[in-house]
């Protein structure tokens, strides 16, 4: 738990550091679907192969420094989870934030990047849906820490980006799973 508040402390100090000293800065929207999957030690054990296809959604700000660097945060609403082999569909959804490091040629027009940071997640839905019916997973996680690395092209005030991203934390207490996702995203910068 200690760890948790340390990097969330870090982000916070990074952002507020990062907004004394950009020279411009970028506020959008983005939307997109998530591929996500379980991954860890016990994913075979308990028969959580499949994926689930999910929604992901919400804002940025993007602090520039100069033309090929940006600290960029965002807030998004996720859904993440898998499948088991009884079609069971583990819904996990969670508010997002990552604090994305932003490295980019610096073209003007189309600009492609590479994006890299933490994200810290917090768990709002957890539940298993099998046929209609659903219950809740009374034993997980109420937030992950986890790592995201990917691709973005800029094209003047539209973005299209791919990442993988790998959760830290089980998802639930007494496993070794976590959240594996592929998100794919397009937005618009508005200012």
């Amino acid at each position: 738990m200690r760890l948790k508040g340390l990097f969330l402390g870090l982000a916070l100090l990074a952002l507020a550091a990062g907004q004394v000293s950009a020279q411009t800065f970028n506020l959008g929207l983005e939307a997109g679907a998530n591929f996500s999957n379980f991954v860890g030690s016990d994913v075979t054990v308990n028969d959580v192969t499949g994926s689930r296809l999910g929604f992901v959604g919400g804002g940025f700000v993007s602090l520039n420094f100069g033309n090929s660097f940006a600290i960029r945060p965002e807030i998004l609403y996720e859904q993440k989870g898998g499948k088991d082999t009884s079609n069971n569909t583990y819904q996990l959804d969670y508010v997002e934030i990552p604090v994305l490091l932003k490295f980019s040629l610096g073209t003007p027009g189309i600009n492609p990047s590479i994006l890299l940071g933490p994200s810290f997640s917090f768990n709002m839905v957890a539940q298993v849906a099998n046929s209609g019916s659903t219950s809740a997973i009374t034993d997980s996680n109420g937030s992950d820490i986890g790592v995201i690395g990917g691709v973005e092209i800029d094209i003047d005030k539209f973005l299209v980006s791919g990442r993988y991203e790998l959760g830290f934390n089980d998802v639930a207490q007494n496993t070794h799973i976590q959240n594996g996702t592929i998100t794919l995203l397009v937005g618009y910068a508005f200012m």
